[in-house]
C-alpha cells in the first residue's frame, strides 16, 4: 500500500516538473529557423501593407498579395507546408511567437524609422537649396 502511494506521488511528480518545462526554440528541419521566419514574415507584411494602398489596385487591377506570397515563399526556399506547419507549431506557444512578431514588429518600425529619416533628409535639402538661392538673389 505504502509502494503504491509513493508511486504515485512520484508519477505525480513527474507529471509537474513535466509541465512546469517550457520550450524556448522552435527546432527541426520541418520548421523555418526562427531568423529567417522573422525575415519573411517582414516580407509579408510589407506586400501584404502595399497591395492594400489604392494606388497598388489603381496600377495592378487583378493583384492581390496572395499572389504575391508565392514568389516571398521561393526567395526563402520555403513550401506553403512547411510556412502552415512552423505557423501551427509557434501558434502552440505563445510566448515564443510574441517573441517573433516584436522581432518583426522591430525591423518594421527600422524600416519605417529609415524611410522617415530619407524623407526628413530630402525635404531639409530641397530647405537648403531654396535658402542657398535666397542668399544669392
Amino acid at each position: 500500500m505504502r509502494s503504491r502511494i509513493l508511486l504515485l506521488l512520484f508519477c505525480l511528480l513527474l507529471v509537474i516538473v513535466a509541465g512546469c518545462s517550457k520550450k524556448t526554440e522552435i527546432t527541426g528541419k520541418q520548421f523555418i529557423p526562427r531568423e529567417e521566419l522573422v525575415d519573411l514574415l517582414v516580407d509579408l507584411h510589407l506586400i501584404d501593407g502595399i497591395t492594400n494602398d489604392r494606388k497598388f489596385y489603381r496600377k495592378y487591377e487583378g493583384v492581390d498579395s496572395i499572389d504575391m506570397v508565392g514568389p516571398i515563399f521561393e526567395k526563402y526556399q520555403v513550401s506553403k507546408e512547411m510556412f502552415d506547419t512552423t505557423m501551427y507549431e509557434y501558434s502552440r506557444y505563445p510566448e515564443i511567437f510574441d517573441q517573433v512578431y516584436n522581432d518583426v514588429l522591430m525591423k518594421l518600425n527600422i524600416m519605417l524609422d529609415e524611410n522617415d529619416l530619407e524623407d526628413i533628409l530630402k525635404e531639409d535639402e530641397i530647405n537648403l537649396d531654396s535658402l542657398v538661392k535666397q542668399q544669392r538673389k
